[in-house]
Order: C-alpha cells, then structure tokens, then sequence
C-alpha cells in the first residue's frame, strides 16, 4: 500500500518538476526521461540524444547508448555517429563506441530502387506528410531542381563527397530609398538557403527538408539511417506535376 501511494506521489511531482523549468535532467523522473529519449531516437533528434548521455540517471545513459549503436549500425550512418560519439566527454559515450567498434556495419537496404545507384551515393531528399508550408525550389549540385511538396521524396544519385542543396526563398518588400521618387513597395530578392552535405561512402543517405524550420525558414538536416528509412518508405515520389522537374 505504501508503495502504491508513493508511486501516484511521484508522477504528479515529476510532471510539475519539468512544467516549472526546473530542467530535463533535474532530480528525479528517469523513467519519464528514458521514453523521451525513445522519442527522440524516433524524431532523429541527436543533440537531445547527446545530452541524455551525460544524464545523472545510468538508466537514462544506457537508453541513449542503445540508440546510438542502432544509428551507428548501418555503413552509412556511422561515420557521423562516431564523430558526435567522439565529441561528447561523457563515460557513456565511450561505451557507445566500444559497441560499435567490431560490429561489422549493415547496408542500408534502399527503400525505392531503380537499379540506377550502383556503387554510388544515393540521398534521398524528402518531406515528411505533416509538414505545413509552401513547397520552395531546391537545386542539388547545380544540376538537378526539385519542387517538394509534403508527403513526397526525391532520389538523387550522386558520387562520393560533398554535395550542395540550396533552397529558394521568396522575394521581400525592399526598404525606402532616399529617393524622393521611391514610395515603396518594391521587391527584393533574397539569397538561397543552402546547406553542404557530405555522402563519405557509397549508400544510401536521407534528408529531410521541412519548409518551416524553427526559424520560420527552410530546414535541410541529414537524417540518422532508421527515422529517415522509416519515413521514407511511406512516401511518394515527387512528380513533374510538382514542378521544377
């Protein structure tokens, strides 16, 4: 009995703990953590997932540990784990990579293939079906344009390396000029948004682009293997109804 009413003490407690901003790694509520840290895994959020690894709870460290080693299991993905592994001074992230030194890495399985991508880099630029916003130009290398709307995806196969995606932004009202003939309402362009991504293997990679990022601008983030397979899969190709194909 005692146990049962201390038990419905604690979830209340710990619900308040984290609604008052006491912080997410405060005292108390590893269990609450642990699940979020399943949801970020599934979200590809690793800034939150390195965080976990410096959690004071070892319940909460071993949760994150397990879902580095499963982004670092396929080839494509583990360079990038172990860097983000290799920069964070945490114990727990020394247990990561011990796990994952001597796994032989697994190829990961192409969700929509064509039989076009052999010995090549193939990256997968998608947008996922919720996502709000208008669907912006995207240019990949200078050689290929793809309008995304959301719920599609587009294959793009390349060579090893760097690669570039810029985004195109809509046209501002410019300021007043001193001109005393200026009254304003002129348009002005605005750079594209672009983003350097690197494909160090042959595989397959994924991209996410949302149109409404956190700053209300367009959002390119290479996707750790499982979430960006898992949401890929689902997807439909982008069409040259789209436009800008």
């Amino acid at each position: 009995m005692w146990k049962s009413r201390t038990s419905m003490a604690v979830g209340p407690l710990c619900g308040l703990l984290l609604l008052g901003g006491l912080g997410l790694f405060g005292s108390g509520c590893a269990g609450m953590r642990v699940r979020q840290v399943a949801g970020w895994e599934a979200e590809g959020n690793e800034s939150a997932l390195k965080a976990a690894l410096s959690d004071s709870s070892e319940e909460v460290q071993e949760a994150a540990i397990a879902a580095w080693v499963r982004y670092g299991e396929y080839d494509t993905g583990r360079p990038s784990v172990l860097a983000s592994l290799g920069s964070s001074p945490a114990e727990a992230a020394r247990q990561a990579e011990k796990r994952l030194f001597g796994q032989p890495p697994k190829s990961v399985p192409d969700p929509h293939p064509d039989g076009t991508a052999s010995g090549s880099a193939v990256i997968y630029f998608y947008r996922p079906s919720g996502d709000d916003g208008e669907a912006r130009l995207m240019s990949i290398d200078d050689s290929e344009k793809v309008q995304l709307k959301a719920g599609r995806y587009f294959r793009y196969v390349a060579g090893t390396g760097s690669h570039r995606a810029c985004v195109q932004l809509p046209d501002v009202e410019a300021p007043v000029t001193d001109d005393p003939s200026d009254t304003g309402g002129g348009m002005r362009k605005v750079a594209p948004q672009c983003s350097t991504l690197m494909t160090p293997t042959a595989g397959v990679y994924f991209v996410r682009q949302r149109a409404q990022g956190n700053k209300g601008r367009p959002d390119l983030k290479v996707m750790p293997v499982p979430p960006g397979l898992v949401a890929v899969k689902e997807l439909t190709a982008a069409d040259r109804a789209d436009g800008g194909r």
